[in-house]
């Protein structure tokens, strides 16, 4: 069985159960709150997300740097470019 390294976030969003826009305003909120460099990971069960946090990273000048689906439940992790 084969094993998938996973990123780790220094800050984990649990954003299932919410619906658009509110898992991006959380990914914002939280990558405030991390260092240039540092990861942070969001989950979420809207499958909006799923066209949202790639189009917000690069509207925003992040970088996504994983993206796993398993089920109804969609996890990113982005890294923080800048300030």
């Amino acid at each position: 069985m084969a094993t998938t390294l996973r990123p780790r976030g220094h800050v984990v969003v649990d954003a299932t159960g919410l619906l658009c826009p509110m898992p991006i305003v959380e990914l914002a909120q939280a990558i405030r709150t991390v260092a240039v460099g540092e990861i942070v990971e969001i989950a979420a069960t809207d499958f909006g997300i799923l066209e949202d946090a790639p189009a917000w990273a690069a509207t925003t000048g992040h970088e996504v740097i994983g993206q796993l689906s398993e089920g109804e439940r969609h996890t990113f992790w982005l890294r923080k470019l800048h300030d």
